[in-house]
């Protein structure tokens, strides 16, 4: 999908991204029910390329009928996603492994060993000199130079569904404590979808010792400017794991929607605070309880 472009388009092992537009985990009611036709398309589009090796990381049915389609003569996935079948190979399924070492179990497949510990085995994004440069000459423009009195602290405040979503009064209160107690120089990230929970935040004025560069940074710049920061709060989201991988001090604010081990960025320094509800993991996009628990609490 459209939102991991920037990701795999800045890595330089990546020759060549192609964006669906239709898939399965697109939102959108029409959408949902033309994913079968796609996926066909773009397994017999992608079959022109003949590829050697073709890997769904996401033991999705959808991406096996891709693989299989595309005729790759090795086809590598998960038995659990109901496409088995359609694999020449396939790792063995743990419910709840961290995802990183998933990514590992699939290289193992191929007789590849990634490292000795699957713990080391992280994500690592390098953000490039351009967008370092970038990112340097806007805090200085912004009134943000460095060295500066107090911590730097980078803040999304958006989340990819509202079940992942802190209240804006929380926000608010936490914003103001890292001002006052820590003399902390906030700057709000996110997506264009997050500006509006930033202004819910603000309350649509400025706040003193706050940037508000929500929707504006690219995700080389997101991740330059959080190579500058000193940490990074934020919901389970993208965001949170672009900082880990850039060796930034992450705090996720885990709802009960999934499994923190799971899930969680893989990081050198990174802490998850939730509070434990009987329904987690509910794996839900809204949460259908009145007061939120594992968020509002």
């Amino acid at each position: 999908g459209a939102p991991g472009r920037d990701v795999f388009a800045a890595a330089p092992e990546v020759d060549r991204v192609r964006v669906a537009g239709v898939h399965r985990f697109v939102r959108g009611r029409l959408r949902r029910f033309v994913w079968p036709a796609a996926a066909v398309r773009w397994g017999l589009t992608l079959r022109r390329r003949r590829f050697d090796l073709a890997i769904d990381v996401r033991g999705d049915f959808s991406v096996a009928v891709i693989l299989w389609l595309c005729g790759a003569r090795r086809r590598l996935g998960w038995p659990a996603g109901g496409g088995g079948f359609l694999l020449t190979d396939s790792a063995r399924f743990v419910v709840h492994r961290p995802e990183a070492q998933s990514r590992a179990e699939l290289l193992r497949t191929l007789g590849i060993s990634p490292c000795n510990d699957d713990r080391a085995f992280r994500p690592r994004f390098t953000p490039s000199d351009a967008a370092r440069r970038r990112v340097d000459r806007r805090l200085e423009v912004t009134g943000d130079p460095a060295p500066s009195p107090g911590p730097r602290i980078a803040i999304h405040v958006g989340a990819g569904t509202s079940a992942k979503a802190w209240p804006p009064g929380h926000w608010q209160e936490l914003i103001g404590r890292l001002i006052v107690e820590q003399a902390a120089r906030v700057v709000l990230v996110g997506g264009p979808g997050d500006r509006r929970a930033a202004g819910e935040v603000l309350g649509g004025g400025a706040w003193p010792g706050v940037l508000d560069w929500t929707g504006e940074l690219d995700v080389d710049e997101l991740a330059a400017l959080f190579a500058r920061c000193d940490a990074v709060v934020g919901a389970d989201s993208g965001p949170a794991h672009l900082a880990a991988a850039v060796d930034t001090p992450v705090v996720v604010l885990f709802s009960g929607t999934n499994s923190p081990r799971q899930w969680r960025p893989c990081g050198r320094a990174v802490r998850v605070l939730r509070h434990p509800v009987a329904c987690s993991p509910c794996h839900r996009h809204r949460c259908p309880l009145g007061d939120h628990p594992c968020m509002t609490r």
